[in-house]
């Protein structure tokens, strides 16, 4: 008996006998649900559950781990075991799970507790000798790079092919693409419902170096395509941040880019449309890379190229400028490049974002601030961007109160956990500004989508605080880093699985069963005469090479302003049964029925329709 004590001691001390317990019960609790028709939030799992099963599974991995601890004689293979199991249980779990960032916070918890016992220093698998070469973290970004680009676009493409793409944002861009090929000039006549340059919105000088490849191959996929491939470049440039901060470590660096990889902030607003913001993430990515390496000429082409997606793009450039300027010094000799570059990123942020609003004010437009109205103040006459400073520098206690609410609080977790809530444990405050941007664009406004997680508004925010998560572990202690590094990959694929899995079946689902449907529509769209067509969100999305396109309802109507009658007009059946803004009376004042094919009604004006059966009156002449 003594002998067997001794043998299995190094097996069951500090903590053995517990991993050993987490082990089984996490591997048999593992196994009951792969075998379950339930899932685990429904208890007749447990009330169909065969105990002798789940006690057989508990034996094996019990008795398998301790043969582990005793033929090796330490717990090295042990650690890894547990934390494989815990890691396996978290991922399997939230994949069966509706997304819920307040669960996946709770299936976080067991991960973190067996991470402590895991990467202790007595038993860390990170500290075994290793060979892994440099050249192996270069691949894994190749292949995370393809592997993300080809899901992504796949599944955004097939969104817009079973007709969940909208019009806004994916329609308005496609047809300004089709104006840009054949013009030249990025026209819509969707987004306001009238022929008018997109700059007139939105100032986003990046869309002319899209426009080659969107030529090559001018198809409306082409966007999807190559938006899903900017994101996933952003690896490349976390690989060489990883590098730069953890120096010539394989495993930190594979890590970092699983962590972008798997960071649900950059997947799921793939699956919503398109949008110039998505080009942020790499952008900005670089511009921090290169400003960590000392590298001034590339520093600046990237800022600048992060200012031409969009006129608000100048407060990142601009706040990447002010962390050059505040946040790390370079080598003696760079010094007064570095002062100079970070002043004139500066400034060149501030002027453009003056030009880039004069720019929308000439062709008719005006900026964006009402979704900063809950700072305009009570009977302004000119509402805008100096009641928000006003407000900002002279009444903290109202900004604290719009930023920290109940509806964001979500979002902040959204956010942290992925990072493993490395940001806020960065200790040099000069760092802490790479956050301002997020709390301008995501937290300061209370309109809804910029505060949600799955659209475009925080792909350079994120990607921001990201850096400054990185820059928080290089100043931790090895183990601690390590711990956190490998928490955050864990926690990143415990938020993203739920987002996506659901929405990737639901999507290959819809196409399996409607796939004739689909083909009817298609044949109704491609087959629609000539004529200008106005047609709700989702199906107007698919006419984006029309030149006289309109969409119902008008978002942007003036005052007295009426939605305009064109030759055709097209709708789901479902929006005109339960007259979805109006659409029924719209259609019954201007149009006649003219056929229904599956999941689209075909309407023609009255006018056009008299006008057709009395003939062309120049036909005579």
């Amino acid at each position: 008996m003594q002998n067997l004590i001794k043998t299995i001691t190094p097996a069951l001390k500090n903590g053995g006998w517990i991993a050993i317990a987490a082990a089984a019960l996490f591997g048999a609790t593992c196994a009951v649900m792969l075998h379950s028709p339930h899932d685990f939030l429904n208890l007749h799992m447990v009330q169909e559950l065969s105990w002798l099963f789940f006690a057989a599974v508990v034996l094996a991995v019990a008795a398998a781990m301790l043969f582990l601890g005793v033929v090796q004689q330490h717990q090295r293979g042990m650690a890894m075991v547990v934390g494989a199991v815990v890691a396996f249980f978290s991922v399997l779990a939230a994949s069966n799970a509706p997304s819920n960032i307040f669960l996946a916070l709770g299936l976080c918890l067991p991960v973190f507790i067996t991470l402590l016992w895991t990467l202790n220093p007595e038993r860390n698998p990170f500290l075994r000798p290793h060979n892994m070469p440099m050249w192996t973290t270069h691949l894994v970004a190749v292949l995370l790079f393809v592997v993300f680009t080809a899901i992504m676009a796949y599944y955004s493409i097939l969104r817009l092919r079973v007709f969940n793409a909208t019009t806004f944002d994916l329609g308005i861009f496609a047809q300004m693409f089709e104006f840009a090929r054949t013009t030249g000039r990025m026209l819509t006549t969707v987004e306001r419902n009238q022929l008018l340059s997109h700059f007139a919105v939105h100032v986003s000088p990046i869309y002319y170096l899209v426009l080659p490849f969107y030529m090559l191959v001018p198809r409306i996929e082409t966007l999807l395509v190559i938006q899903a491939a900017a994101v996933g470049a952003g690896v490349f440039a976390i690989r060489g941040i990883a590098q730069h901060l953890f120096g010539k470590s394989p495993r930190l660096i594979i890590l970092s880019c699983l962590l972008f990889i798997f960071n649900p902030a950059f997947s799921s607003g793939l699956l919503f449309d398109f949008h110039e913001n998505k080009f942020l993430t790499v952008l900005v990515l670089w511009a921090i890379y290169f400003m960590l390496k000392q590298k001034a000429l590339p520093m600046l082409l990237f800022t600048l190229l992060v200012l031409m997606v969009k006129e608000d793009a100048a407060i990142y450039a601009g706040v990447l400028g002010l962390w050059l300027l505040l946040g790390h010094k370079w080598a003696t000799e760079k010094e007064r490049k570095r002062v100079i570059s970070a002043i004139g990123i500066i400034g060149a942020s501030v002027a453009w974002f003056l030009i880039a609003r004069a720019i929308i004010e000439s062709l008719g437009g005006t900026m964006m601030v009402s979704r900063l109205d809950n700072y305009f103040l009570p009977g302004s006459n000119y509402p805008g961007f100096v009641d928000v400073m006003m407000v900002i520098l002279s009444n903290m206690g109202y900004v604290i109160s719009q930023v920290f609410t109940a509806e964001k609080f979500p979002f902040m977790l959204w956010l942290l956990l992925p990072l493993g809530f490395a940001p806020i444990l960065r200790k040099k405050g000069a760092d802490w500004v790479l956050l301002i941007p997020l709390l301008v664009i995501n937290f300061l406004s209370n309109y809804g989508y910029q505060f949600r997680i799955g659209f475009q508004y925080h792909y350079a925010t994120f990607a921001m605080a990201m850096v400054l998560g990185l820059l928080a572990l290089r100043g931790m202690k090895r183990v601690t880093r390590q711990r956190v590094l490998t928490f955050a990959v864990i926690a990143s694929m415990i938020t993203t699985l739920p987002l996506l899995l659901p929405r990737f079946q639901h999507l290959e689902r819809t196409m399996q069963i409607n796939e004739h449907r689909i083909a009817a529509v298609n044949d109704v769209l491609r087959n629609l005469p000539d004529g200008s067509v106005t047609a709700t969100t989702f199906l107007a999305v698919h006419l984006y090479r029309r030149e006289h396109l309109y969409m119902f309802p008008h978002w942007h109507l003036e005052a007295g302003e009426e939605q305009a009658v064109t030759e055709w007009l097209l709708a789901q059946p479902r929006e005109v049964e339960n007259n979805q803004h109006g659409i029924r009376y719209f259609i019954e004042e201007h149009y006649d029925f003219v056929q229904e094919v599956a999941f689209v009604m075909v309407f023609r004006a009255r006018l056009a329709a008299e006008q057709s059966l009395r003939g062309n009156p120049h036909d005579d002449e």
